[in-house]
């Protein structure tokens, strides 16, 4: 994952702005089986998608769970190996996306 030493200094305080605004959901970081004294906002989103199956026409629906989180406040985690607690819940990380300014999003196990 980039460190914030990488990141231009304009995205800097951007990552903190967004999940203020837009954060749905307050997090709890678990990096290395090590879990975060304090929580962070992040921005849950739900995205489903449906698709009928070659043989009979069956509908298959798949839902994943996205988690939008400052870069710096996440710049430890990483896939198959942490977690994240919401609503007193843990989900795996099953992989993650750092956009190189402000953000980062995970996928997440498990149903939300």
């Amino acid at each position: 994952m980039t460190s914030i030493s990488d990141r231009p200094a304009l995205f800097a305080a951007m990552g903190p702005a967004f999940t203020s605004v837009f954060g749905n959901v307050d997090v709890t970081l678990i990096v290395d089986g090590e879990t975060a004294s304090a929580s962070i906002r992040g921005i849950l989103r739900q995205l489903r998608e449906i698709d009928l199956m070659a043989e009979g026409g069956t509908s298959v629906e798949g839902v994943t769970h996205t988690l939008a989180l400052d870069a710096v406040a996440a710049a430890n985690l990483q896939s198959d190996r942490d977690s994240v607690i919401i609503n007193s819940v843990t989900y795996a990380v099953r992989s993650l996306a750092d956009d190189g300014r402000a953000m980062v999003t995970l996928l997440l196990t498990g149903d939300i």
